[in-house]
């Protein structure tokens, strides 16, 4: 009885871990995350940068910009951004996303493109890479808890 004991409780124990931990399909919820960073990139596009941000971060987001001190929280940064919205498009292409086996976070990379009137009234434009590191809220929606980004040279 007692070698019976001790051959079905590390079987019942990974049993019970198996079923509070559920496991994550990663596939299906970077495809999720890699389409709600598409979706981010049109809605930057059809209302501006500023409010694609402030609804695609985080609350407690934190925002690395290239050459320019750290801005932490969505309401900083949503201020820091929304004076000048008007003056230039912010658009990119995600090229990868991953998730972590948890489902909990995960990060996509891009290349972005800003097009603005520069200060000879000519169209201009200035091309980049980001990384940004996601959190699956509550609700089971992605957002942006860590944005950031760097100048790159125009593509041939």
């Amino acid at each position: 009885m007692k070698t019976r004991i001790l051959v079905m409780l590390p079987i019942l124990c990974v049993l019970a871990l198996q079923a509070c931990c559920p496991s994550v399909d990663t596939g299906a919820e970077r495809d999720k995350l890699l389409q709600t960073d598409r979706d981010f990139a049109a809605f930057s596009l059809e209302k501006g940068a500023a409010e694609a941000f402030n609804r695609y971060l985080a609350e407690d987001a934190l925002q690395l910009p290239a050459g320019k001190a750290p801005v932490s929280g969505r309401a900083a940064i949503y201020r820091n951004m929304a004076p000048n919205q008007d003056k230039y498009d912010l658009g990119w292409e995600p090229q990868q996303a991953e998730v972590a086996r948890s489902g909990e976070l995960g990060w996509s990379w891009g290349t972005y493109i800003v097009r603005y009137t520069n200060a000879d009234g000519e169209p201009a434009e200035e091309h980049g890479k980001y990384v940004n590191v996601w959190k699956k809220q509550p609700d089971g929606r992605w957002r942006v808890i860590l944005d950031t980004g760097n100048q790159s040279p125009s593509p041939p």
